[in-house]
């Protein structure tokens, strides 16, 4: 039987890495996670969709576990089972928009640490060694960006020399459209810092993006590896798909 578990105080752990890496994270409630998937998938898969980019995106913190301190910053009220990450530090997001939020989170993080680099979690294509880029880019740089084709990006990496400027940093950023990794950007050189940029990543976001996802999966091996969950659930999809009664009907239909 599903359960739930509320959290109502963040776990405090020691510094135990000079650096920080952090997933952002809306948890699967129906109606609430992937709405721009509802019209294809409904609400009770869209939420299912969540979860398996939620577990893949565990994996990989776990992978880098050994040079960088794992947290979760996390929106909404309540896990599914087995969502929570082992020996991670588990964060409620706070702020009005995704600006403040991730300017609280850096404050939070570069307290602790010398280094934090934060992910969401829409890009299952995001393979560890890309993560393992960018936390050294930032032994060098004062930041690190991991830009998306859409315009907006799925990393963010700051250095604590950062921290009196992470307001300026998020600040007048077009949150959700094709500007936000260039809002960014500027942002970032206004303050003086020396950015990284990474190799692109695709989000998946909206019907088309999941569908290419979904034909990607089909032809890469080295992606269903790091997407696995993701992976599993497209499959099951498309089982499901091809076992309605459309489809059942369709079939008839071709073999007379």
């Amino acid at each position: 039987m599903p359960y739930h578990v509320f959290v109502k105080h963040s776990l405090q752990l020691p510094e135990t890495h000079p650096c920080a890496l952090a997933v952002f994270a809306r948890l699967p409630a129906p109606g609430k996670a992937k709405t721009r998937l509802i019209p294809l998938l409904g609400p009770r898969r869209a939420a299912e969709f969540q979860a398996a980019l939620i577990s893949d995106s565990r994996c990989k913190l776990d992978a880098l576990a050994g040079c960088a301190s794992p947290y979760l910053f996390f929106a909404g009220r309540s896990f599914p089972p087995g969502g929570r990450p082992a020996d991670c530090t588990l964060v409620r997001q706070g702020g009005a928009g995704l600006g403040q939020r991730l300017e609280r989170a850096f404050r939070r993080l570069l307290r602790r640490h010398g280094a934090a680099v934060v992910i969401g979690t829409d890009s299952p294509a995001l393979s560890p060694r890309l993560l393992r880029v960018a936390l050294g880019e930032l032994a060098a740089c004062d930041a690190v960006l991991g830009p998306s084709p859409d315009g907006g990006f799925y990393l963010v990496g700051l250095r604590r020399d950062a921290a009196d400027k992470i307001r300026e940093v998020f600040r007048g950023v077009r949150w959700g459209s094709r500007s936000a990794f260039r809002d960014t950007l500027e942002n970032l050189w206004r303050c003086g810092f020396a950015c990284a940029i990474l190799e692109p990543c695709a989000d998946v976001d909206r019907p088309a993006d999941f569908r290419r996802l979904a034909r990607e999966l089909a032809r890469s091996r080295s992606l269903r590896r790091r997407a696995p969950a993701v992976w599993r659930f497209v499959k099951e999809r498309r089982g499901a798909a091809e076992d309605s009664p459309a489809a059942r009907r369709t079939r008839g239909r071709l073999a007379r």
